[in-house]
């Protein structure tokens, strides 16, 4: 199983998460899915007010195979040291996290797929990663044909230990195929399943 290839969740299941912005962003995402993906133009920053230093746009050009970043939130710039504005992940990620990326990204993308990525700090004696937990969700354009995604992260990190660590782009995720999704929408306050 290829590194980004982690177990999907359980058909006919939301994905559950303990920080309220997550559930904020999957419900936002899911009231307004036409199809499989949300479209682009069905974002609205007033209603996802406390997820917008965390979130991220990435065009997807599929004639390139090149994801570009439209949009950072400020503490998506902090975690990665730079604004990502107009840039691909091979210009601000290490070639094997950007490779990595690619391969996460386009599953996204054209499977489609909801991608949860679980914090991770590495292994015992790694060097420190930053450390996130992740919401992936793919758009489209108005007729319907895969535009890029939409992204959440939350970092967790020491800004004064780590500023200068590059965040760790892991194979902890789980994916939710949007074909396997429930209809309607998750509830405003996900119960713990049993």
């Amino acid at each position: 199983m290829a590194e980004v290839d982690g177990p999907n969740g359980p058909p006919g299941c939301w994905p559950e998460f303990a920080d309220a912005r997550f559930g904020l962003f999957l419900r936002y995402w899911a009231e307004r899915r036409t199809g499989l993906a949300m479209p682009r133009r069905a974002i609205d920053p007033t209603i996802l007010k406390p997820c917008l230093p965390h979130v991220y746009l990435m065009r997807y050009d599929a004639a390139a195979d090149l994801f570009v970043c439209t949009l950072s939130g400020e503490k998506i710039n902090e975690a990665w040291g730079t604004s990502l504005m107009h840039k691909t992940p091979q210009q601000f990620m290490a070639a094997p996290a950007a490779a990595r990326a690619q391969r996460i990204y386009r599953r996204i993308v054209t499977e489609p797929a909801v991608h949860v990525g679980h914090r991770h700090r590495g292994a015992a004696g790694e060097t420190a990663a930053k450390a996130a937990d992740r919401l992936v969700v793919p758009l489209c354009d108005d007729a319907g044909r895969p535009w890029g995604l939409f992204g959440l992260s939350l970092y967790h990190f020491n800004p004064v230990t780590e500023a200068e660590v590059a965040p760790h782009i892991g194979p902890e995720v789980t994916y939710y195929p949007c074909k396997d999704l429930p209809r309607d929408p998750p509830p405003a306050s996900l119960p713990p399943r049993g």
